[in-house]
């Protein structure tokens, strides 16, 4: 009964995640594969909205109720998907086979699939035998989520000094309590399934996000003009990062959960740029908007998703030079000239202490490119550069949108470990890597993309 009741509590919030996603997502080559991914991360966010609308509307903690509200939505989903054109291929548009041609491609997607298949079970074995991991995961995610479910009830976490005003009556605090509370919904609402506090079982929901991202990635790879092999070669590499795997092992951590969301928006944007597939817009703006549900720095990496955009909208390579200047620019200006006690995502610049801390560069490049967390990414990305500028400076036209909002993304990763309080963690390796997590799968995007352009230069 306990499974039966864990498999509902998944189980229908990802078939309503993916009965969005089919309904956002039209016919496209790689539909399937684009629905699956999108889908399931987009599951990760929408069902803490339908727990938190639940509690506004006055039902308050439980199993039931949003289960069946999240049924009476898939019904209602399914009816009009039945009623709409059904899926077909574009005429005169021949359906590929499901493999490459050929026997040697055949084998190597044989084997990165099988690859990939072991690694996720290993990871779900880390999962279900592994209690929460302590640490920031015990500090600010799965204390929200205890609470609740100890008491059946959403009670307010507040301040320390609030708490100590109010002697905590009706109120809780933690290290963090004005954290988004995406991911402590979730390690509720499968305590709540499970009618019991399991701190192995409340982590399955970084499963889902490891598999959805990986399914997004190769989808988006191939929209983008990659072969079924060169897909598998990127989304192994993305799957098998060292940080990232540990992120799923040592579950409770929501950077695993931005990073994916981020991913999935820079990549709709590359497609959307393209033109004829103005459905990746609706993509763009809702995994942007969900960013700033998971973490705080969620809304720093929404806005840089604006000058991708820009870019997009603009179309030449100029625009992506001024781009990457204006922000250059602003950024430093904002600093300068933003009032420093306003809070902004629960940050100002009061709190921040800005000065430039001595050993913080030197952090960072020990965690990109010395430190076993990324593979050879960063040293991949410095070839491809280089590659990229001799052969055909024109080659980062073709990923501009991703180019600028990955520099942007990359100014302020620079501003924030060395010119504020929080270089100690790029100095001590505390908080650099799981930063950088939330920007590498859109990262390795940008390296499939500079990887094609060049392939195709070379082959024409």
């Amino acid at each position: 009964m306990e499974w039966l009741r864990l498999t509902l509590a998944l189980g229908l919030p990802a078939t309503l995640g993916l009965s969005l996603a089919a309904i956002w997502i039209p016919a496209a080559r790689r539909r399937a594969c684009l629905v699956a991914g999108y889908g399931l991360v987009m599951t990760l966010v929408l069902w803490p909205l339908v727990l938190r609308l639940c509690a506004a509307l006055g039902a308050g903690p439980g199993f039931h109720l949003p289960l069946v509200f999240a049924l009476l939505l898939i019904v209602g989903l399914q009816i009009r998907l039945w009623r709409s054109a059904p899926v077909t291929p574009a005429p005169g548009e021949r359906k590929p086979p499901l493999f490459a041609a050929g026997w040697l491609p055949r084998a190597l997607c044989l084997l990165l699939l099988a690859l990939l298949s072991l690694r996720l079970f290993s990871l779900a074995q880390e999962v279900l035998w592994r209690p929460v991991y302590p640490w920031d995961a015990t500090m600010h995610w799965a204390t929200k989520a205890r609470v609740w479910f100890e008491l059946q009830d959403f009670v307010p976490f507040v301040s320390n000094e609030e708490w100590l005003r109010r002697g905590g009556e009706g109120v809780f605090t933690d290290h963090h309590p004005g954290y988004p509370v995406t991911v402590p919904l979730w390690q509720y609402w499968v305590s709540t399934a499970l009618g019991r506090w399991d701190p192995a079982l409340i982590n399955l929901p970084w499963l889902l996000c490891y598999l959805g991202l990986g399914l997004a990635f190769m989808g988006q790879a191939r929209e983008a003009g990659a072969s079924r092999v060169e897909s598998l070669v990127f989304t192994t590499f993305l799957l098998t990062l060292p940080l990232l795997n540990t992120h799923v092992a040592l579950a409770g951590y929501a950077d695993l959960f931005l990073g994916a969301c981020y991913g999935l928006a820079l990549m709709s944007l590359h497609a959307a740029s393209r033109g004829g597939q103005r459905w990746q817009w609706v993509l763009v703006f809702l995994f942007a908007c969900a960013c700033p549900l998971i973490k705080n720095e969620g809304f720093f990496w929404m806005l840089t998703l604006l000058p991708g955009c820009w870019v997009a909208w603009r179309r030449d390579a100029t625009s992506v030079l001024l781009a990457i200047l204006g922000v250059a620019a602003a950024v430093p200006l904002v600093l300068w000239l933003f009032p420093a006690d306003v809070s902004v995502a629960g940050h100002s610049l009061n709190s921040l202490d800005l000065a430039y801390r001595p050993g913080s560069l030197e952090g960072i490049f020990t965690s990109l490119l010395v430190l076993d967390n990324w593979h050879l990414t960063f040293w991949y990305f410095c070839l491809l550069l280089v590659l990229a500028i001799w052969r055909r400076p024109g080659v980062l036209q073709a990923a501009g949108p991703v180019t600028a909002a990955l520099a942007a993304a990359g100014i302020l990763f620079l501003c924030l470990f060395a010119v504020t309080e929080y270089a100690v963690g790029a100095v001590r390796q505390t908080a650099v890597g799981r930063i950088t997590l939330q920007l590498v799968p859109g990262f390795l995007f940008l390296l499939l993309l500079l990887h094609l352009q060049l392939h195709r230069d070379e082959t024409a």
